[in-house]
């Protein structure tokens, strides 16, 4: 009688538990240059996410946290960059080779692309920290590969004389999600069995 209370109560807490999976994308490095001086230059590169956050689709998974986090560094001596982002499910780019566009050439996805990083400037030879949490990576679980379209313009110059073309560099960018998967039922299999 013992034994069969002790596997009940064990079977009770696995119904109330759920498995817990983060997964995330290796780190990786991207460089998005300037040509030009108040003109946004743009950057968009494909990322291929994690298997675990691609074959969803028929489990029954809660999404709990979608993000990502990078280093952005201005190694320009004299010049403020700013920079922005966003997330498209649709792109040309490959993980291989990015592609480059400005507002003369910008393909028509860039209108639907998500905002995930809001317009913001960079002061010269700055290493700043970024988390990205917005609501809208968690539309990236479930897929293949999203591509993040980056901007970048110079926007003010310090004393000395700029040098362009200057490139604004984003480091250890990683891409992460948490999700749980949780094992309903096990309830109804205890009182089924009648313990």
């Amino acid at each position: 009688m013992m034994t069969r209370a002790l596997l009940a109560s064990c079977l009770l807490l696995l119904s109330a538990c759920s498995a817990e999976i983060v997964v995330q994308t290796e780190p990786f490095d991207q460089t998005v240059p300037v040509t030009s001086v108040l003109q946004p230059v743009y950057a968009e590169v494909a990322l291929d996410l994690p298997e675990e956050t691609v074959n969803t689709q028929d489990l029954d998974i809660i999404v709990d946290e979608v993000s990502a986090t990078l280093t952005v560094v201005n190694p320009s001596p004299t010049l403020t960059l700013r920079t922005s982002a966003r997330l498209s499910f649709t792109g040309t780019a490959t993980p291989e080779q990015p592609r480059t566009y400005t507002d003369l050439d910008r393909p028509n996805y860039y209108n639907t692309a998500v905002e995930v990083l809001p317009v913001r400037d960079f002061l010269p030879n700055t290493r700043t920290a970024v988390v990205v949490d917005t609501p809208a990576l968690k539309q990236a679980i479930g897929r293949r590969r999203v591509w993040f379209i980056v901007s970048n313009t110079v926007v003010r110059s310090g004393i000395g004389t700029p040098q362009l073309p200057v490139s604004i560099q984003l480091e250890d960018i990683v891409f992460q999600a948490v999700i749980t998967k949780p094992f309903p039922g096990l309830g109804g299999a205890l009182e089924v069995g009648g313990l």
